[in-house]
């Protein structure tokens, strides 16, 4: 609900709470406050009246199936009341161009869906026509100015018309249907429902994209059902009335349903990584390649020119060294794996005021469009005819690279045309090779065409705030409760979660596992993965638990049995982390960091003669690393062994980079050895370490205060004066 009305604030939640009575009284007080909602009376009084005999009914105590199913349509019945005098409310002056252009389409109440359908329809006609008036071109054109304006009015009319039925509803089914209009402009009409759609549930609406996923027309299809996802995602929570339920049904008998939701599924989840791709190319790959301009310039006295780098062993020769050829090939792979590589490349190109109608951010590619239409120059109409079988470019994008050829020098022009014809070729290659084993790839380069085309508008386009995204926190598909059907595959599900798993993003991964561990036999594989996922999220006990899961299925892996004693570090079992990493080190008695990490383990159990013989071990096979030498120092401070303290202490403190700790144990060791004033200066050097965070240095005081039994024995008052002077000396 898109409302920042205070009145209608408490009313989900008395939803929420089936306190419907108290919930009917607000909205009777919103009515009496505000004159402009009085038009919503009678529908209140129904929901009023009919909670009121369903009440009366199931309070006599008699058996009512039905009883669920009705108290769930009221409660969805004053859902979307609400927010119908929400909707009204916000009408008279709310600043955003939905409303703007709500406010202008009520004020042109002859142009109803139907008239502007026909109106398009008999404009369509004369443009096929138009090759028999005396200047075809000239008639062409007017017609086809003609017909894009009439398509922006059909899209606004669409999007901002609530609820949708009657003549105008049926005056779209039609136009779907109708194989004479153009298959862009249907498309369109698919776009304008969804739109309206994210401004509020309207049951119409979700029936309409239903109905239109049978369409004969494939991108009308294959867009409807994209649409229908968001729609679902958006209103998971709702109720699904009988109607919807039944129409749902039918299409889950559809031979293509499951495969297609599985499909446009997986481009949703693409869409998860298109940001951090984004965000790659423009933080790493273009600054590298803007530091190596001049030393490859240097090769050739000419500007940049790609072609010649692949013909150049020189260059190649340079992208390797740079590390630039690495982060490419990884971009290469991301696409071939269906990543939106392109969206960092076109993102500067949609500030062309084509793109300030928002009909034409989901306008199919056409290349007879008037704004990008060009026979004066050969070169550009070729490439825009090109452009317009190109699988890798969505449809906005097209339009991007169409609407700035003219500003284009030629030669680019021609490098630009070369470099796509090359890459048509190669996704054709790959489209047949796919075909020939099989598949056919033609609905899933369109969901992926229209799923960018989404992703584009709410990520790119100039008033995007004022529209809900929802690729902010990600469509997951696979949660919607009406589509868990679809989901019952364990393969599908499998290439989902290691998808989100690969990239990062460990609470889908988490999610999507869970599902598979609930239809699929205990995996060592997944535990392992589920435990990964916990730990990246911070919660380290279930971490724990799944990686216990793992190891007693899988009790060899070394890799488990690493994250296993992290886990009982992190969680204070030092015991448990001392045995994991004692099993670790049977199969490498003389690794230095297992050495390392026992020492540490039993130091943690104040066992410090035995954590001294690990530690020495750990400083004499890793030629005495610096972690060796501060865990000696740390274990032989705790220890008592003063003498062996102050040689380690001197030689951290002797290194490049002591750390603020080493300060701080330094003067641990000169305060318990009976040098207070050194204590000071090791103090004072600590803080200073510490970037002067006194508040910092004075909790890892306290913390070592109860870690350090001998603390005990120093005089308060001393210890006093030696923190204050320290702190007053650091300033």
């Amino acid at each position: 609900m898109n409302d920042n009305i205070k009145m209608f604030e408490d009313i989900e939640g008395l939803l929420s709470g089936g306190r419907l009575t108290a919930a009917f009284s607000v909205l009777d007080n919103a009515i009496i406050a505000y004159p402009a909602l009085r038009q919503f009376v009678g529908e209140l009084e129904r929901l009023r009246q009919g909670y009121g005999y369903m009440s009366g009914y199931a309070l006599q105590g008699l058996p009512d199936p039905g009883l669920a199913e009705s108290y769930a349509g009221i409660v969805e019945g004053v859902r979307t009341l609400v927010e119908a005098m929400a909707r009204q409310m916000r009408l008279k002056d709310a600043p955003t161009l939905y409303f703007n252009t709500l406010r202008y389409e009520l004020a042109t109440p002859g142009d109803s869906v139907a008239t502007l359908v026909d109106e398009y329809r008999n404009v369509s006609q004369k443009i096929s026509l138009a090759a028999l008036a005396e200047n075809p071109a000239q008639a062409a054109r007017q017609f086809s100015v003609q017909a894009e304006q009439l398509e922006k009015r059909v899209f606004n009319r669409v999007w901002t018309m609530y609820p949708l039925g009657g003549a105008d509803e049926a005056s779209l089914r039609d136009a779907i249907a109708d194989k004479s209009l153009p298959g862009y402009f249907k498309s369109l009409i698919i776009s304008a429902v969804l739109m309206g759609l994210m401004e509020q549930a309207d049951e119409r609406r979700m029936l309409l994209l239903m109905d239109a996923y049978a369409s004969d027309d494939a991108d009308v299809s294959v867009r409807a059902l994209c649409a229908l996802l968001v729609g679902m995602w958006l209103y998971r929570n709702r109720h699904m009335s009988a109607r919807m339920r039944n129409r749902l049904a039918a299409l889950k008998e559809m031979p293509g349903w499951v495969r297609d939701v599985r499909m446009a599924t997986m481009q949703y989840v693409r869409s998860r990584d298109t940001e951090r791709i984004t965000r790659k190319f423009n933080e790493e790959v273009i600054p590298e390649m803007m530091k190596l301009r001049p030393e490859i310039e240097k090769l050739k006295d000419k500007p940049l020119d790609t072609e010649a780098m692949e013909e150049n062993p020189e260059w190649a020769e340079i992208l390797e060294k740079s590390g630039v050829a690495d982060r490419l090939k990884e971009l290469q792979e991301l696409q071939e794996d269906g990543g939106d590589v392109m969206m960092a490349t076109f993102s500067k190109l949609k500030t062309f005021s084509f793109f300030n109608d928002i009909s034409n951010w989901f306008l199919p590619f056409h290349q007879s469009h008037t704004q990008i239409a060009s026979d004066d120059i050969p070169e550009i109409a070729t490439l825009i005819s090109i452009m317009g079988n190109a699988p890798m470019f969505c449809d906005n994008d097209k339009y991007s690279v169409a609407l700035s050829l003219s500003q284009i020098p030629p030669a680019q022009r021609d490098m630009m045309l070369r470099q796509i014809r090359m890459q048509t070729q190669q996704m054709d290659a790959v489209r047949m090779a796919a075909m020939d084993s099989g598949h056919v790839p033609q609905r899933e380069e369109l969901a992926a065409n229209y799923v960018r085309n989404l992703y584009r508008f709410f990520k790119l386009f100039r008033r995007k705030g004022e529209f809900t995204d929802p690729f902010s926190s990600g469509l997951n598909i696979p949660a919607i409760p009406s589509l868990e059907q679809e989901f019952e595959d364990p393969d599908t599900l499998m290439v989902i979660a290691e998808f989100y798993f690969k990239r990062g993003y460990y609470s889908d991964a988490l999610e999507v596992f869970r599902r598979l561990t609930a239809m699929s036999s205990p995996s060592a594989s997944i535990s392992q993965k589920m435990g990964y996922c916990e730990q990246s999220v911070g919660d380290i006990s279930a971490a724990l638990r799944h990686y216990e899961e793992a190891e007693m299925l899988d009790s060899s892996s070394r890799w488990t049995l690493r994250r296993l004693a992290w886990c009982h570090r992190m969680l204070g079992n030092w015991d448990k982390a001392l045995d994991c990493y004692r099993r670790l080190a049977e199969d490498k008695p003389d690794d230095v960091s297992l050495a390392l990490n026992i020492g540490l383990s039993l130091v943690k159990l104040h066992r410090y003669d035995e954590a001294l013989q690990y530690l020495f071990k750990a400083e004499f096979y890793g030629s005495g690393s610096e972690k060796a030498t501060r865990a000696l120092a740390w274990c032989t401070l705790l220890g008592g062994d003063y003498e062996r303290c102050v040689k380690y202490t001197a030689t951290l403190l002797a290194g490049t980079t002591p750390r603020p700790n080493d300060y701080i144990n330094a003067g641990h060791l000169s305060l318990l050895t009976g040098h207070p004033g050194e204590a000071v200066d090791h103090y004072v050097d600590a803080i200073k370490a510490m970037e002067g965070n006194v508040d910092s240095f004075l909790r890892r005081l306290a913390d070592d205060k109860v870690t350090i039994s001998a603390f005990g024995g120093v005089d308060p008052q001393l210890m006093a004066i030696v923190v204050d002077t320290s702190i007053a000396k650091s300033k």
